[in-house]
């Protein structure tokens, strides 16, 4: 019943609404800026993003030659401590922050343009759940926020 109800509505699953095809993005692996370092956090966010993007489908991986090149930094990371426990001392609480700049070149009919953003995001793991689990829930929503501003037809008249 829910199918031919869908079915006669004309609805689509997927991640737009106009018929746009995807654009190529080239995408190399996110540069690390933090200060001071925290090694190994480019590596989860490029997986990250490049897990995205292939669900996503509005941008499609290419080696060399794509409709955009994207170049994104990890700028920021912070794991500040909100509750410690009284007894032991240890953090039972934290917040995970992080900011990127991405820079986003393409070719438009017009030319060659070029976006610049910056975005941050932060997650507070709830009760029982890891560390991990919460740095995975921070680099999907950050990664989710860089395709969004990639994939917006919008910039190219800018």
């Amino acid at each position: 019943m829910l199918a031919l109800l869908l079915s006669s509505c004309a609805y689509r699953v997927g991640s737009t609404l106009d018929d746009r095809p995807p654009r190529t993005c080239e995408l190399g692996t996110v540069e690390n800026q933090v200060f001071p370092p925290r090694p190994g956090l480019e590596y989860q966010l490029t997986r990250r993003l490049k897990d995205e993007m292939a669900a996503d489908r509005r941008l499609r991986l290419v080696a060399g030659g794509g409709n955009v090149r994207l170049r994104v930094s990890l700028v920021q990371f912070e794991e500040p401590t909100i509750v410690k426990d009284l007894d032991t001392t240890a953090s039972s609480e934290i917040l995970l922050r992080a900011s990127v700049v991405m820079e986003a070149t393409g070719e438009v009919p017009g030319g060659k343009v070029r976006r610049r953003i910056t975005t941050s995001d932060g997650w507070a793991p709830a009760l029982g759940e890891s560390r991990e689990a919460a740095l995975d829930r921070l680099w999907r929503d950050l990664s989710r926020q860089i395709i969004d501003a990639a994939s917006d037809w919008a910039w190219d008249e800018e």
